[in-house]
């Protein structure tokens, strides 16, 4: 056992929580950048003709993290490629990390896919972030929107899987009514960043 000062009280620690504790201290700054954790965000924003909403931050399910775990051990280039934008109406279920569809989908599962979708990344001081943009036409899509998933293709996983949810049921926005007079854009950026 080993003893450390920790707020001026000594504290026993197992050798091997001391050995971690000062590895993540001394891996933590590198040639002045950051080493060691890296948090992954997201956030989601909403127009439809004079109604903007958000920034409202979404969950990222099962399938979005074993994804980056097989970016972390692939020799192999894989990449988390989110490619759609799917809605649905369910406002009373909570997002929980073995989801893999949305619970009530607009359209046939897994809902009706946006007109025209794009992906754009950006390299930032600390990290990096992907946003999809998705479009639907005015009168493509109809209904009120509940619950909201990011899909994509991963490593790992065979065709589009869901990625990430938002949804009523865990307080992350307010459900409206599409206006069908004019188009639905939602933009889903995801941020990896050194903390």
């Amino acid at each position: 056992m080993a003893w450390i000062k920790l707020f001026n009280r000594e504290v026993k620690l197992r050798p091997f929580v001391l050995s971690s504790t000062l590895r993540k201290i001394r891996g933590k700054w590198r040639d002045g950048k950051y080493t060691g954790r890296i948090v992954i965000t997201g956030s989601v924003e909403i127009t439809n003709g004079p109604k903007h909403a958000g920034p409202y931050r979404n969950h990222f399910v099962n399938n979005a993290l074993q994804a980056l775990g097989n970016i972390l051990v692939s020799s192999s280039g894989a990449t988390l490629y989110p490619n759609s934008i799917y809605l649905g109406t369910d406002t009373t279920t909570k997002t929980n990390p073995t989801m893999t569809v949305l619970v009530s989908p607009i359209g046939s599962a897994p809902g009706t896919g946006p007109n025209t979708w794009s992906n754009s990344e950006q390299n930032l001081s600390n990290g990096s972030s992907v946003t999809i943009t998705a479009t639907w036409n005015p009168g493509t899509i109809a209904g009120t929107i509940g619950e909201m998933a990011l899909y994509g293709s991963a490593a790992g996983q065979s065709g589009n899987v869901m990625l990430s949810r938002l949804s009523v049921a865990d307080g992350d926005f307010s459900s409206f009514t599409i206006n069908a007079s004019y188009p639905l854009v939602v933009s889903w950026t995801v941020q990896f960043l050194f903390s």
